[in-house]
């Protein structure tokens, strides 16, 4: 019989225990992996058979190594234990506390694909650490918080006279707080941004370091996160709204607008086609404008739209921080161009007549394909060519042990 070829599809490939047998198997194999692991006897035992590898990291490593997959959010602190020697790979945010030379002794080697803090005074005994993202090393005597901080009365109760690291922002809204009270502790706050109600400000700004880059909320404003004007954020917050971030107004956001007497904007207002004559007549700020088209539709990693869909919607559809987008057949060229928009999306699938209407309608788009074979044959394309042909074995999976 004939021998197939193997073709691995894996974020690690971990090929320590490989047998000859299992090479000798094997016309051909191709690993494609971000990371490929081997031992020193596999290393050279792959060398002797036709293996391709096209991988961002290839690491040697025991057998007796564990490989740990981490998704999302992973802390190592003085109790992290572990019973053998590790390679972790974080697909997600990692962050290390510890200071035990036993604990950190046990990470052989740390691939972060997204973000990693630490201490700085643990640098150089940290282990190798590969990041595809950001990393975030902040001052060994302070106390870290989370991203973003907003202080209320609880929080200056219990706060000390201590550096506090927050990575993102810290928001001192509430204009009755007692902002004194942390000065007169000594209370320190290393961050990027800080954003003080107008009142607080010259007591709050002892609190900051001259990197921190400050935004004031004026007398009179309430201080908002949220992203969409509606009814329900008026009743909660008020008529006059500082809002932190990107608003949008959508059409169904209409009669929130017409109760909303003042309002400032530290980002991108994203307000529907049909309000922005109406929104000429308010007292509102905002850093930059953009108008988008009728019923917002978003955060999907899969969006399908055919006609029935879009003449529910006489405004038409902004689409907006989508994965992938299919749109039918039966939608025309120009009723894409009247009617559709999208936004901050990763694919958008459509035949060969849409494609130049998608391009016009479409902001920070990754890829418009108009690929005959619609969702699948665009998967296909942009993974390598996951599903092969009849003579070759294909293994997708996230971790793979050959």
């Amino acid at each position: 019989m004939e021998k197939k070829n193997l073709l691995i599809n894996a974020a690690v490939c971990d090929a320590r225990n490989v047998s000859e047998a299992t090479l000798e198997s094997y016309k051909d194999i191709n690993i494609n992996a971000a990371m490929v692991i081997v031992s020193q006897q596999t290393k050279d035992l792959l060398a002797k058979y036709n293996v391709s590898m096209n991988t961002a990291e290839a690491i040697e490593a025991p057998k007796g190594v564990e490989i740990m997959v981490q998704n999302g959010s992973y802390e190592i602190k003085d109790n992290t234990l572990l019973s053998k020697s590790v390679i972790l790979i974080v697909n997600g945010s990692l962050n290390i506390e510890t200071r035990s030379k036993e604990v950190l002794d046990k990470f052989i080697n740390i691939q972060v694909n997204g973000s990693v803090s630490y201490p700085n005074d643990i640098k150089d005994r940290l282990p190798v650490i590969k990041v595809n993202g950001s990393t975030d090393s902040y001052p060994g005597d302070a106390i870290r918080l989370k991203n973003k901080l907003v202080v209320d009365k609880t929080f200056i109760l219990r706060a000390k006279g201590e550096k506090y690291y927050v990575r993102s922002k810290v928001v001192i809204a509430d204009k009755d707080l007692n902002v004194a009270l942390l000065n007169e502790m000594g209370t320190k706050f290393i961050t990027k941004k800080a954003v003080i109600a107008e009142g607080l400000l010259e007591e709050a700004l002892a609190l900051f370091d001259e990197h921190t880059e400050i935004k004031t909320i004026p007398d009179g404003l309430v201080y908002t996160s949220d992203q969409v004007l509606s009814n329900a954020l008026i009743r909660k917050h008020g008529d006059k709204l500082y809002v932190d971030g990107d608003l949008i107004i959508d059409h169904e956001g209409e009669a929130a607008l017409d109760n909303l007497s003042r309002a400032k904007i530290e980002g991108t207002l994203f307000i529907s086609s049909k309000l922005v004559e109406k929104l000429h007549d308010l007292d509102v700020e905002y850093n930059d404008l953009e108008e988008t088209k009728g019923h917002r539709m978003g955060d999907r990693a899969f969006l399908t739209i055919d006609k029935r869909k879009l003449d529910k919607y006489a405004d038409g559809i902004g689409v907006f921080d989508c994965g992938i987008v299919s749109i039918k057949d039966d939608i025309t060229p120009e009723e894409i161009e009247e009617k559709l928009e999208f936004v901050d999306c990763g694919v958008i699938n459509c035949n060969e007549d849409q494609k130049s209407a998608i391009e016009t309608v479409s902001k920070d788009v990754g890829m418009i394909s108009d690929n005959q074979n619609g969702k699948l044959g665009t998967l296909k394309g942009l993974m390598g060519g996951l599903m092969g042909d009849k003579d070759t074995k294909v293994i997708n999976a996230a971790t793979y042990t050959m």
